[in-house]
């Protein structure tokens, strides 16, 4: 049986992904890449995975697809990541419940530190 964590990572680009790859595999945890929301909710019905890392350019300012996985996966903590902030967006954020929000101008760290409390918590 297979224990390692799995990250899913959903983004139209591969910018976090790249920028995590090496912080995953020195923590023994796998990734997934989805390039959409569609991707993702597929992803999500077919696979398992422990964290979910969704950049909010995928969410265009539209936060009810969380409410979506949240059905599909209760307990799936999911980190928000966002290029810039405004207090309307991340109040829309919060209320879905969501693990952390990160903003990216906070440095790949911050993000690192998410996905293990994450993982963690589990």
């Amino acid at each position: 049986m297979d224990t390692r964590k799995t990250i899913l990572i959903a983004e139209p680009t591969e910018v976090l992904a790249l920028e995590l790859h090496a912080f995953l595999g020195d923590m023994g945890f796998s990734a997934i890449r989805a390039v959409s929301l569609k991707e993702t909710l597929l992803t999500l019905q077919s696979q398992r995975a422990d964290v979910l890392v969704l950049d909010a350019v995928l969410l265009e300012e539209d936060c009810d697809f969380i409410s979506v996985i949240k059905g599909i996966e209760g307990d799936l903590p999911i980190i928000i990541c966002a290029e810039t902030n405004t207090p309307e967006f991340e109040s829309k954020i919060r209320k879905q419940r969501i693990f952390f929000y990160h903003i990216k101008s906070f440095g790949i760290q911050d993000l690192q530190m998410a996905i293990s409390n994450a993982i963690n918590k589990l």
